[in-house]
């Protein structure tokens, strides 16, 4: 995308009208992006945009706010993603070794070894499964994997796609390990997207320290319980809450 394409998109974004604002929070969140590339281009504060992203996928794909790292200049950002198929997607579309840091693993309570349910990456990169299935990989077992309440427990499209499941091993950490390992002291914002798994990360951000400006959180895999523990926490470290699709979007 052109400079120029960038400045218009940025543009427009610090243009749209609060009352819509309130309506859309991934609209909010456009517009915070807005102001954080707006910065980054403009103003030497001396301090680069981070973003820590739990689950990147290829951060492209279904990701309305990991490509924002093109559009802010010098922004950095800590990716975190499990999948082998996916690292080498993420990679490509984030080449910049020196400002993008890739961790090959699945953030836990404890270190050691998960296993991951995902889907054949073959099976993935000849189009026999659904593009959407390359960011379905999961510790937990939720509907997708399990078949329960996805397409019908009797849909023929389930034992279609059942075979092409796997389960890997990959390697884990602690959230804090993670970013003690990369030197992140501060966090301009902050996503989560692990398929279940959501609250087990997100738990372990220790919000005084380090106050992310924008936190999204998918929340449309996690029990009723873990998406009220979500919100709890955000309510009571003081951010403004918004509720779009399968996403909790949060700003400080």
């Amino acid at each position: 995308m052109s400079s120029v394409s960038n400045l218009a998109r940025i543009a427009l974004s610090l243009g749209l009208p609060a009352g819509l604002l309130d309506r859309g929070p991934s609209l909010r969140g456009t517009k915070f992006l807005a102001k954080a590339a707006l910065k980054a281009r403009f103003s030497d504060s001396g301090r680069p945009f981070q973003m820590v992203n739990v689950g990147a996928c290829d951060g492209a794909l279904f990701d309305d706010v990991t490509p924002w790292l093109h559009r802010i200049p010098k922004a950095r950002a800590m990716l975190v993603e499990p999948i082998p198929y996916n690292q080498k997607r993420l990679r490509a579309n984030y080449p910049d070794t020196d400002r993008f840091v890739i961790e090959p693993v699945a953030v836990t309570r404890t270190k050691g070894t998960i296993t991951v349910h995902t889907f054949d990456a073959a099976a993935l990169e000849a189009g026999t499964l659904p593009i959407e299935f390359i960011g379905c990989s999961s510790v937990t077992d939720t509907n997708l994997m399990s078949g329960k309440n996805a397409w019908g427990e009797a849909d023929a499209n389930f034992n279609k796609f059942a075979p092409h499941l796997k389960d890997i091993e990959v390697p884990s950490e602690t959230l804090q390990t993670l970013l003690d390992r990369n030197g992140i002291t501060h966090i301009d914002a902050f996503l989560v997207d692990c398929e279940g798994a959501d609250w087990i990360v997100f738990e372990q951000l220790d919000l005084k320290r380090y106050r992310p400006g924008m936190i999204k959180v998918e929340v449309g895999a996690l029990p009723a319980p873990e998406i009220g523990q979500v919100v709890v926490k955000l309510k009571t470290a003081g951010y403004q809450v918004g509720f779009q699709a399968e996403d909790v979007w949060a700003f400080a």
